[in-house]
């Protein structure tokens, strides 16, 4: 009878493509358009969480409601 291997064994392991890492480094054009595309990323990411905060912390009465509350 044959043993199975665990889960974490039969994961192919996914290997760096060595020509691709050679084409980053060697060609200017193509560094230059993946840092542009990061910083749009990150700077996306960050917008969409200052979105997510100030939703958060917004008070949920309106002014009036405040106001009637303090008296």
């Amino acid at each position: 009878m044959e043993r199975m291997h665990p889960s974490h064994v039969k994961r192919k392991e996914n290997l760096m493509n060595c020509i691709t890492l050679e084409a980053f480094y060697n060609d200017p054009a193509l560094r230059s358009r993946l840092f542009e595309a990061a910083r749009r990323e990150r700077s996306r990411a960050v917008r969409a969480g200052l979105v997510w905060l100030r939703e958060r912390l917004r008070p949920r009465l309106r002014p009036t409601d405040w106001i009637a509350r303090l008296g």
